[in-house]
C-alpha cells in the first residue's frame, strides 16, 4: 500500500494546501485505485491507501472546498471516500459481498477484479438518452458516488450518505436575476484569480458561457494566455471558430485553433475510453485533451453555465407535463429527441430499438423516476439536467478533456451561482434570454459581436484527403478495438444500421465492450487506450492556427 502523492500546482499568496492538484486522467493502467476485501475478520487491501485525485481549491475564510475531485483514506480499519459537493468529479466504488473498491476509473476495479455483472436496465437508458442516470454504471456493482457523497466501509460494511439537494424557489425579479448572474460569476473569478497566479488557457466557443468568462477575465485585467477553439475543417472556418475568433480579437487575446483533421473513430474510442464507458460524446474534444494534458495552465471551463442560466427548446413543453405530474411524457420525450439526433431517416426508436428493445417501458420509468425527485423544484426539468446529463456526461469535459491540465476552474459551479440558478422562477428563465441580457449589460461594448448563429459556416471541400485517410483508420481502429478476431471488427464496422454512422461506431463499440468485459478485457482496453494516446501529437502539435491577438 502506498499514498498518492499530491502535486500542488501553484503557489500563491498562502498555504501551498490552497491549491491542490492530481491529474490521473493520462495514467493509464496505473490510475489510482483502493480494492479491499473482508473474509472471516480478515481484511486485505491493494492499491493506494490514501489519496486525492482531480483539483481542488480553498478560498479564505469560507471552508467549502472548490473544484472537481473526488479522494479516499484508509486508516487500517476504515475507509472514507467523498466527492466534491456537486457530485461533478465521478469517483466509482464497487461494493459487493465483503469487497470494495474505489477509483476514479471503471476499468481499473474491472482489472482489480470487480464483478463485471451489467445493470441491463441502466443501459437501456444509455441507449436512449446518451448518459446514466443517478449513480449508475454500465455494471451493476459499481456505482458513481453521489453529489457530496460520501462510503465509509469498515468490517465488510459499506455505508453511504450524500445526495443533491432539491431546489426552492427564490422570488427574484428579471432585474435581480440579471444583477445576480452579473456579479456571482465575478466574484467566483475574481477570488479564483488572487489565488492562482499560473497561467491561463481558456477553450472558447462560440456561445455564451466562454464568452461571458473571457470578457470577465479582460475586466479585471487577466487576460488568458490563450484561447482555444477545436475545428476540424482547416482553413474553412465554421460558424463556432469565427465568432469565437472575434471576441478573441477584439479583447486581444491569442487565439488558437485546433483544426487539424481528425481520426473520427480513434477518437471516439479514446473519448469511450477516457469516460469509463458512461458517456457517447466528446471524441470532438480530444485534440483539446492532448492540448492541455501536461499544460501549466489553468484550463477554464463554463460547464453548467447553460443549464443554470437558460432552458433549452423542450422546456416549456417539459414544464407544462411537469405542472400535470406526466414525467413519464418527459422522460419519452428525452429518448425521443435522443434518438431522432442519432437515427437515420425512417428509423425509430433510437439506439434501444438496436440494443435492448425489450427494456424499453423499464429504461423510461428509471428516467420519469430520476425527474420526478425534482417535482417541487421551480423548473424539475432542469434541476435533473444539471443533475444527471450535465453531471454525468457533460462534466468528462471538466474531469476528462481538461482533467490533465495543471487545474482546472469552473465558475458556474461554485456554489452559490449554482444554488442562485436553479432557484429562479420559471417566468424569470422561460424566454431563454436571460444569459444574453447578463452579458449585453456587463459588457456593451461586445454587444455587437454575434454568437455563432449569426455567422455562416464557410463550406467544407468535398474532396478531402483526410477522408480517404480517415475510412482507412477507422477500419484500423475497428480491427483494433473489438474482443473478437479483426476481420470481425472489420465486418461489424461495415455492417448496415439505421443509426448515423457516427453514433453507431460508438454505441457498437461501447455494446461490444461492455458485454465482453472482465479483467482482462479491462487491462486490454487500458493498454489500448494508452496506445493510442501516446501515438497522439501533443500540445502545439494540435495547432493549426494561430491569431495572434494584439
Amino acid at each position: 500500500m502506498k499514498d498518492l502523492v499530491l502535486r500542488a500546482s501553484a503557489q500563491p499568496s498562502g498555504s501551498d494546501q490552497t491549491m491542490q492538484s492530481q491529474p490521473w486522467i493520462t495514467l493509464g493502467a496505473r490510475a489510482p485505485f483502493f480494492f479491499g476485501t473482508h473474509r472471516r475478520g480478515q481484511v486485505q487491501t491493494d492499491g493506494q491507501s490514501r489519496a486525492l485525485v482531480g483539483h481542488r481549491y480553498f478560498l479564505p475564510g469560507d471552508s467549502r472546498p472548490r473544484g472537481l475531485w473526488g479522494e479516499w483514506d484508509w486508516d487500517g480499519q476504515t475507509l472514507s471516500a467523498r466527492v466534491d459537493p456537486q457530485g461533478y468529479f465521478s469517483l466509482y466504488v464497487y461494493d459487493k459481498d465483503g469487497e470494495i473498491g474505489v477509483s476514479p476509473s471503471i476499468l481499473q476495479l474491472l482489472a482489480q477484479g470487480a464483478d463485471a455483472s451489467i445493470d441491463p436496465v441502466a443501459l437501456a437508458v444509455f441507449h436512449r438518452v446518451g448518459f446514466f442516470v443517478g449513480n449508475d454504471t454500465p455494471f451493476k456493482h459499481i456505482k458513481v458516488l453521489q453529489p457530496d457523497g460520501q462510503v465509509r466501509w469498515r468490517d465488510g460494511i459499506a455505508r453511504y450518505s450524500g445526495g443533491e439537494p432539491v431546489p426552492v424557489e427564490q422570488a427574484l425579479t428579471r432585474a435581480q436575476a440579471v444583477e445576480a448572474f452579473i456579479e456571482l460569476p465575478r466574484a467566483s473569478i475574481r477570488r479564483f484569480l488572487a489565488a492562482w497566479d499560473g497561467p491561463l488557457a481558456m477553450p472558447l466557443s462560440g456561445g455564451r458561457d466562454s464568452r461571458h468568462i473571457l470578457l470577465e477575465l479582460a475586466h479585471q485585467g487577466r487576460k488568458p494566455d490563450t484561447c482555444l477553439t477545436f475545428h476540424h475543417g482547416g482553413k474553412a472556418l465554421n460558424n463556432e471558430v469565427q465568432a469565437a475568433r472575434a471576441v478573441a480579437a477584439r479583447v486581444g487575446v491569442r487565439h488558437a485553433l485546433l483544426g487539424h483533421p481528425r481520426m473520427r473513430l480513434r477518437d471516439s474510442l479514446r473519448g469511450l475510453l477516457m469516460t469509463q464507458l458512461c458517456a457517447d460524446e466528446h471524441a470532438q474534444m480530444m485534440p483539446m485533451h492532448d492540448y492541455l494534458s501536461g499544460s501549466a495552465a489553468a484550463a477554464i471551463d463554463g460547464i453548467g453555465g447553460d443549464i443554470l442560466t437558460n432552458p433549452d427548446d423542450w422546456a416549456a413543453d417539459f414544464m407544462a407535463f411537469a405542472r400535470r405530474g406526466d414525467y413519464h411524457s418527459i422522460a419519452r420525450g428525452m429518448a425521443d429527441g435522443h434518438g431522432g439526433v442519432i437515427s437515420r431517416p425512417g428509423h425509430q426508436g433510437g439506439a434501444g430499438a438496436v440494443f435492448s428493445p425489450d427494456l424499453d417501458e423499464a429504461a423510461i420509468t428509471r428516467i420519469a423516476d430520476a425527474v420526478r425527485a425534482y417535482d417541487s423544484a421551480p423548473d424539475p426539468y432542469q434541476a435533473f439536467w444539471f443533475y444527471h446529463r450535465t453531471r454525468r456526461e457533460i462534466s468528462f469535459t471538466a474531469t476528462g478533456v481538461m482533467g490533465g491540465a495543471a487545474m482546472v476552474f469552473c465558475p458556474y459551479l461554485d456554489p452559490d451561482f449554482v444554488a442562485l440558478g436553479l432557484s429562479l422562477p420559471w417566468s424569470v428563465t422561460r424566454d431563454q434570454k436571460l444569459h444574453d441580457d447578463a452579458i449585453f449589460r456587463a459588457y456593451p461594448d461586445f454587444a455587437d459581436i454575434p454568437f455563432a448563429a449569426g455567422f455562416t459556416s464557410q463550406p467544407l471541400s468535398r474532396w478531402r484527403r483526410s477522408r480517404a485517410t480517415n475510412a482507412l483508420d477507422s477500419l484500423r481502429i475497428s480491427a483494433m478495438a473489438g474482443r473478437g478476431s479483426a476481420l470481425g471488427g472489420i465486418a461489424a464496422a461495415l455492417k448496415k444500421t439505421p443509426l448515423n454512422r457516427g453514433p453507431s461506431d460508438i454505441l457498437r463499440l461501447h455494446d461490444d465492450a461492455v458485454h465482453g468485459m472482465n479483467a482482462a478485457e479491462a487491462r486490454r482496453l487500458m493498454a489500448l487506450g494508452a496506445r493510442l494516446s501516446d501515438a497522439a501529437p501533443k500540445r502545439e502539435e494540435v495547432v493549426s492556427h494561430v491569431h495572434p491577438g494584439r
